[in-house]
């Protein structure tokens, strides 16, 4: 225990760390240059470069122009880095290089000419950084969100659903709406007032589907985020300067309806922008006007935060870096893919619970460690999920849909762990002609092999789905791992883990059998 300090001394500040985040976007790149010192941020600078990766939508190639101009704003924001001693740099590119035909390229020249790697993620992880930087808004307001939040973030090229349950991150996906998207698709009748009837009728579909796909469940609150919803609020609450302010939906439609007449030039005037961006706004305006007539909020939430500021909540102290959400929160995504796959909740929660009993007593034995766990216990979970698609091959259905599905909190890496994990379940164990498999890195694949074979055992103990045995002793006893169960009758049991228990012998070198609780 460090001595008490002099009276009237103050203690001593933590170090200060300089760091640099980016988030190369459609239209922007943009970075933060930041001092962290302990859980207080200070921005050196807010640099922002135009540039135009509109040509990615449609899954084509970015021209030279467009890639130099990437190229020279990440120059210029390294230059500024080093001018502040910042070597420490995190950055990110969206849906527009994501969808880019020849991304590889400029990721590449990125990495040479301006030094710095560029990570393009996917929708689960832009959701998880939305979501960070939420959390670290709301206890800096002092404030809470309880019951489900509907979070979403209108970007240039795609939008960012989050639903928010009890403070866990549960749902998440990315959908093809984005304000400079739809700028693009109907630029032909831009200048003519069938462009903002289009897009009001386009945006009506748009939230019918971004609802329709949500678990079931009332939303509480509508956070939404995006540039050109926190330019709404400078256009339609001037005096609003929070981290958090409240738009009304009724002040929004009013807007969108005497934009709706306007010609580009009186919308520009109207607004106080160019054509452009006036026209960027009407977008974002009727999303939030249909989300709130649909789902029935009378009013929407606007926090002050970018994805910027979630790459920042990753290198606060404490926090776990990028792609992690903790097991908590996984699990709650977990049990949320068991709801929206019709899967049996008692049966999903005791199979987990009685694979992540046979991993805590088996720890001797693979050496696993606690991201393992969650791991498995994720597997379990879901295991079953693929019977929603077809009984018989549920074991590769379910691979199927977790590969899929925007898990949040995942690395790409897990993802595929866990979707083999579940796809070994039951029937074959990995084969060499299994190039799915095969292609998985080798830790993985011997990570696959353990976790598989212990929730194999699991699977095998529930036969009647009845959750008949709940708790389990495991026992290393020369060459066999004995189970023993708090039952009497287990002939069944025996069969069954008889006929799965084979990947566990393999892998372990250890027969299993399964004890009474009486003895024979």
């Amino acid at each position: 225990m460090s001595a008490p300090l002099p009276e009237g001394r103050q203690p001593k500040p933590p170090p200060a760390r300089h760091v640099a985040v980016v988030d190369c976007g459609t239209s922007s790149v943009r970075a933060f240059l930041t001092e962290i010192r302990g859980a207080e941020q200070r921005i050196l600078e807010d640099l922002v470069y135009p540039v135009d990766l509109t040509p990615g939508f449609t899954g084509g190639k970015l021209d030279r122009a467009a890639m130099d101009g990437v190229v020279q704003a990440f120059t210029g924001i390294r230059s500024a880095a080093e001018s502040y001693g910042i070597v420490d740099i995190r950055a990110v590119a969206t849906s527009a290089m994501r969808e880019a035909a020849n991304s590889d390229v400029l990721i590449e020249s990125l990495r040479q000419k301006a030094r710095i790697e560029v990570e393009i993620i996917d929708g689960s992880e832009a959701a998880r950084l939305y979501f960070e930087a939420l959390r670290v808004l709301l206890a800096r307001c002092g404030k809470r969100l309880s019951g489900n939040t509907l979070m979403i973030d209108v970007g240039g090229g795609s939008t960012c659903v989050s639903l928010i349950r009890q403070g866990k991150l549960v749902h998440s996906v990315d959908e093809h709406y984005g304000t400079i998207r739809l700028y693009e698709q109907f630029r032909e009748l831009k200048d003519s007032t069938d462009f903002a009837v289009t897009i009001d009728r386009y945006a009506l579909g748009a939230a019918h589907m971004l609802l329709g796909r949500l678990p079931e469940g009332s939303v509480k609150h509508l956070v939404v985020t995006g540039g050109e919803v926190r330019r709404l609020v400078t256009l339609l609450t001037p005096q609003s300067l929070g981290l958090l302010e409240s738009l009304d939906p009724v002040v929004v439609t009013q807007w969108f309806e005497r934009m709706q007449p306007m010609t580009p030039q009186q919308r520009a005037d109207a607004c106080g922008t160019d054509l452009f961006g006036a026209a960027r706004l009407l977008p974002a305006a009727t999303l939030i006007r249909h989300l709130c007539a649909i789902s029935g909020a009378d009013r929407v939430l606007v926090p002050q935060l970018t994805l910027r500021d979630g790459l920042l909540a990753d290198l606060l102290p404490g926090a776990h870096g990028p792609h992690y959400l903790d097991s908590q929160h996984l699990l709650a995504e977990a049990r949320q893919l068991v709801t929206r796959y019709g899967g049996n909740h008692d049966y999903a929660d005791n199979t987990a619970s009685l694979a992540v009993q046979i991993f805590d007593q088996t720890r001797n034995l693979h050496g696993l460690g606690e991201r393992d766990r969650t791991l498995l216990e994720f597997s379990a979970l879901v295991h079953d999920i693929g019977a929603y698609i077809n009984v018989r091959e549920r074991h590769k259905h379910s691979m199927y849909i977790i590969l899929a599905a925007d898990i949040a909190g995942l690395t790409g890496d897990e993802q595929r762990i866990v979707a083999h994990i579940a796809r070994y379940h039951r029937r074959s164990a990995p084969q060499a002609h299994h190039r799915d498999f095969q292609a998985l890195h080798r830790r993985s694949r011997v990570l696959v092999s353990y976790l598989a074979s212990i929730l194999r055992l699991a699977y095998g103990l529930d036969v009647e789905r009845t959750q008949r045995i709940k708790k389990i002793r495991c026992e290393v006893s020369r060459d066999h791992l004995l189970l023993h169960v708090d039952r009497r009758q287990v002939a069944l049991e025996r069969w069954s883990i008889d006929g799965k228990k084979g990947m566990f012998v393999e892998t372990f070198g250890l027969n299993v059998k399964v004890i009474p609780r009486e003895g024979e």
